[in-house]
């Protein structure tokens, strides 16, 4: 749980650019630890969505998906799944035919 609070507490209090800096340390400690946690979270899972967001924000969308697609894996019941489904509705639905010139 403690893991999870930093996390948020990073993305919520710095800049999308400074919480990616901060947040790959806590990312690679992870991988090479348990995935589940005591309270049955898979913090990793929740470090590789928030990464997939911020990069999101940054425009940087094909790596935002795959961090979605490293989370996913991760905890298929984790927050990555949705944020997976979500974005490639997303993209299916872009159809630039149908932009403004």
């Amino acid at each position: 749980m403690e893991i999870l609070q930093n996390i948020k507490e990073i993305v919520t209090k710095n800049s999308p650019e400074k919480a990616l800096e901060k947040l790959e340390p806590i990312i690679e400690g992870l991988r090479d630890s348990d995935n589940f946690n005591s309270g049955c979270e898979a913090p990793l899972a929740a470090a590789l969505a928030e990464k997939g967001k911020l990069l999101w924000k940054l425009g940087e969308k094909a790596s935002a998906i795959s961090c979605y697609e490293a989370s996913a894996q991760t905890d298929p019941d984790g927050p990555g799944e949705l944020l997976l489904e979500h974005s490639r509705k997303i993209m299916d639905f872009f159809d630039p035919n149908q932009l403004n010139p």
